[in-house]
Order: C-alpha cells, then structure tokens, then sequence
C-alpha cells in the first residue's frame, strides 16, 4: 500500500491599522502561487491549531497576536500528499515586525492593494473575511 502524506497548517490574516500583512517567500510557492503568502505554518505533533498559528507567527515576524475566530479553510490536493488549512483573523499585540530566513520581505497593504501581490486563489480566500472584518469595525465604532 502507498503511503499518503497529510499535512495540517495554519494562515493568519493579520490586520494592523486596516492593512493586512504578507510576507515575501525566499522561492515561489511549489504550488505555483507565487512568492506572497499570509503569514503561517503547519502544526507540530500535540498542538493545537490557536497555538501552531502563535508560534508560527512569532516565528515568522516576531509579532504576538490576538486571535478573533478562525474565519476559512483550504485544501490542496497533489500526488500523494494534501494539506489542510485554517485562515485565522487575529491582530498584533506588538507592531515591531522581524521576518524569519524564511522571507526576503513583508508589508502591511491596503485591501484593495492585496489583488496586486498575493495569488487569486489566496486573494479570494480571504477576500470575504476582510470585508466582514471591514462591516464589523464600521458597526462597533
């Protein structure tokens, strides 16, 4: 029998000041889309998704975050292996941003900016959670 590999990861939408970050990969995605992503990682052994998504991201940008609610999932299906993903909505708690060897850059863009760097799968992915967050904010202020 063949052996399947299965993968669970996390993405965090992180809003700062209406901006959205997204960090530069060192080489484009294997799954071709492209070199901007939301900040993440995949879950170790005994963790929890909230607890995968902190430590990746103070891994990644060294920002502590709050997390609201996990807001999508995702799947990516290839030749013997398939990732699982939950997008988080969570805010910093610190704004002093270092990126990992894992980047080459980040940025905080506007949402309407984002369609410009990250791939139409990720964009439309996120999309509807930035315009809830948006509706929410408008409401509560």
């Amino acid at each position: 029998m063949e052996e399947i590999r299965f993968h669970i990861t996390v993405k965090g939408i992180v809003i700062y000041n209406d901006q959205v970050l997204i960090l530069k990969r060192v080489r484009p995605s294997s799954d071709g889309l492209g070199y901007w992503e939301m900040p993440g990682g995949g879950l170790e052994y005994g963790e929890t998704p909230h607890l995968a998504l902190i430590r990746e991201l103070k891994e990644e940008t060294g920002l502590d975050i709050k997390i609201i609610k996990p807001v999508y999932t995702f799947t990516a299906i290839r030749p013997k292996y398939q990732t699982v993903g939950i997008g988080f909505l969570c805010i910093p708690t610190n704004d002093q941003v270092v990126i990992s060897d894992e980047h080459t850059d980040y940025k905080f863009v506007s949402k309407e900016d984002l369609r410009e760097y990250l791939d139409e799968t990720i964009y439309n992915d996120i999309i509807y959670t930035l315009d809830e967050y948006m509706k929410t904010k408008e409401i509560l202020v």
